[in-house]
C-alpha cells in the first residue's frame, strides 16, 4: 500500500491545531478553490471521534465525493480519518501533533 508523510510546522500550541484540523468549517474555508464542502453527516463544527462527513468537491476536473469517519481519537496528540465510502479502495489518514518548541 502506498503511503506518504508530509510534516507542517506551524508556530501554534498543538491543542490550537488539533482543534482547527477537525473543524469542518475552517475545511471548507480553506478548500475554496475546489469547491469543496460538507454535504452529509456533521456538516459543520467540529468532528468528534465516531462521526462522519461526507465531502463534496471537484478534483483534477471530475467530481468527488467521499464519506470518513474519525476512527481515532487522542486529543490534543493524534486523530485517524478513514474512509467509509468513495473513489479510493482505502483511505487511512492520520494526524500527529507534536510540540517541538523549545524541545517540548
Amino acid at each position: 500500500m502506498p503511503s506518504f508523510t508530509l510534516v507542517t510546522e506551524i508556530p501554534a500550541p498543538p491543542e490550537r491545531c488539533f482543534a482547527a484540523s477537525l473543524s469542518v468549517d475552517a475545511h471548507t474555508a480553506s478548500m475554496g478553490a475546489s469547491g469543496e464542502r460538507a454535504v452529509a453527516g456533521v456538516t459543520s463544527g467540529v468532528l468528534r471521534p465516531g462521526d462522519t462527513v461526507t465531502w463534496q468537491a471537484r478534483h483534477f476536473g471530475l467530481p468527488f465525493r467521499m464519506t470518513a469517519r474519525v476512527t481515532a481519537h487522542d486529543a490534543p496528540h493524534r486523530f485517524v480519518d478513514e474512509q467509509v465510502s468513495g473513489p479510493f479502495r482505502r483511505w487511512w489518514h492520520e494526524h500527529r501533533f507534536d510540540d517541538r518548541r523549545s524541545g517540548r
